[in-house]
C-alpha cells in the first residue's frame, strides 16, 4: 500500500520540461487511437468530449497522422493540412482545462499504412509485400531519398500547426512497426549501403528517426519527446540503447520504452512486460541527460511508485510513467488513486487487458467494453 507523503512526493511531483513549462505529476496519458476523430479525420465534438475526461500531468493524444498517404486506419486524428489546426486547437484547450499539458504524437504508418484509407500506394523503407487487414497483400513502394526528406519536412510543419493550436510537447512515434521505426529495423529496411538510409549499418538505420528530430527541434520551441520499441524480434534492446543516445544528442528530452505490438495481451506475464528491455537500454543511454519512461503492463498504484523510485527489484527510477488501457477504462483513475492515497486504501486499476476496448474503435469509438462507461 502507498502511503499519501510516497505518492505525493513521487508521483505527483511536479515535472519541469526543457522549456519551463510544468507537469503537474508524473503519469502521462499513453497516445492511443481513439477512432472518433471526424469522417475527414479532424477533431469534432466526439473526440474533445473523451478528451475532456481525462486527467493525468501530460496527455499525449492518439496519433497523428502527417502525410494522408501515412494514414493506417480510420477516423485517426490528421495534422497533415492547415484545415485541422482549428480541431487540433479545440482538442489541447479541453487538455488544458483539465489540468493537463497537451502532447501531440506525430506519425507516418509507413508500409502500415492502408490504401483503402490512404487512397494512394504505399510506402516505406523498401520494397516489400506485407499483409492487410483481411488477410489481403499489399505492395508497399522503396521511397526514394527526396520522398523521405519530404517526410521529414512533413513532420517539421505538424509539430507547428501542433505549436500554433497550444500543445506544449510534441511526441514523435517511433515505435509500434511504424514508419520510424522501419527505418530501425532491418527487417523493414533493406536498403543498400550506399543509400543515407542503409539498414546495413546503425547510423543508416538511425537516420530517418534523427533527422524527424532535428527538423522538428529547428522549427518549433517546444520539447520533444520520443516513443521506441524496446526490442523487436530482429532488433535487440542494446541497439536501441545506441538509437537512445542519438535521440538525445539531436535534441530529444524524453524517450518513452514500448514495445511492437500496442494491444499486446499480458496473459501468461508479469506486469510491466517491457522493464527488462528498458533496463538494459537506460544502462546504455543513462549518461545521455534524458529523461526516461515506460509505458505496458503498469496496473497499480504500488507499481507506479517502484518504477519512479527505482524500489524493489528495479535498478534505477523512471522520470514518468504512461498509461494507455487503464485511461481507457477511467480516465480519472489519477484523482481515484490519488483520493484513496489519502485514507491508505488505493486498489488497482479495474482494467484487465481484455482489448476488447479496441475492437470498440471500429464500432464507434474506443471504448471500455468490460465495465462501461465511469
Amino acid at each position: 500500500m502507498v502511503d499519501q507523503e510516497t505518492w505525493e512526493n513521487t508521483v505527483l511531483k511536479k515535472l519541469k520540461l526543457p522549456n519551463g513549462v510544468v507537469a503537474s505529476n508524473r503519469i502521462m496519458r499513453a497516445a492511443t487511437w481513439m477512432g472518433q476523430a471526424e469522417e475527414d479525420n479532424r477533431c469534432g465534438d466526439t473526440i474533445i468530449e473523451t478528451y475532456g475526461k481525462i486527467r493525468a500531468g501530460i496527455v499525449v493524444t492518439g496519433f497523428q497522422y502527417v502525410m494522408h498517404e501515412g494514414q493506417s486506419v480510420r477516423r485517426m486524428i490528421s495534422n497533415s493540412r492547415q484545415a485541422d489546426v482549428d480541431g487540433l486547437k479545440r482538442l489541447a484547450g479541453i487538455i488544458h482545462s483539465s489540468g493537463g499539458l497537451a502532447a501531440a504524437q506525430l506519425v507516418h504508418c509507413g508500409c502500415k499504412g492502408l490504401p483503402k484509407y490512404s487512397g494512394r500506394d504505399i510506402f516505406g523503407p523498401s520494397d516489400m509485400e506485407v499483409p492487410g487487414l483481411k488477410g489481403e497483400v499489399i505492395q508497399v513502394k522503396a521511397m526514394t531519398v527526396d520522398h523521405v526528406e519530404r517526410v521529414t519536412q512533413a513532420y517539421a510543419d505538424a509539430a507547428k500547426r501542433a505549436e500554433d493550436a497550444g500543445f506544449d510537447v510534441i511526441e514523435l512515434h517511433g515505435a509500434h512497426h511504424y514508419g520510424l521505426w522501419q527505418f530501425f529495423d532491418p527487417s523493414y529496411n533493406h536498403r543498400p549501403e550506399n543509400d543515407p538510409y542503409t539498414g546495413t549499418s546503425i547510423e543508416g538505420r538511425c537516420k530517418a528517426m534523427i533527422d524527424a528530430v532535428r527538423a522538428i527541434k529547428n522549427t518549433v520551441d517546444i520539447p520533444i519527446q520520443v516513443k521506441v520499441d524496446s526490442s523487436s524480434d530482429t532488433v535487440r534492446p542494446e541497439e536501441v540503447g545506441e538509437l537512445t543516445k542519438r535521440l538525445a544528442e539531436a535534441g530529444a528530452y524524453c524517450v518513452l520504452f514500448s514495445g511492437p505490438d500496442p494491444t499486446r495481451k499480458p496473459r501468461d506475464e508479469e506486469d510491466v512486460y517491457f522493464l527488462n528491455d528498458a533496463m538494459v537500454i537506460r544502462s546504455i543511454a543513462q549518461d545521455s541527460g534524458l529523461l526516461f519512461g515506460l509505458v505496458g503492463g503498469i496496473r497499480s498504484p504500488e507499481t507506479v511508485v517502484k518504477l519512479l523510485t527505482g524500489d524493489g527489484d528495479m535498478d534505477a527510477a523512471f522520470d514518468v510513467v504512461q498509461l494507455s488501457r487503464p485511461i481507457i477504462s477511467e480516465p480519472k483513475i489519477m484523482h481515484r488513486w490519488t483520493e484513496e492515497a489519502k485514507i491508505g486504501a488505493q486498489k488497482p486499476a479495474r482494467c484487465i487487458s481484455c482489448n476488447r476496448c479496441f475492437a470498440a474503435g471500429l464500432k464507434g469509438g474506443v471504448r471500455c467494453v468490460q465495465f462501461g462507461d465511469e
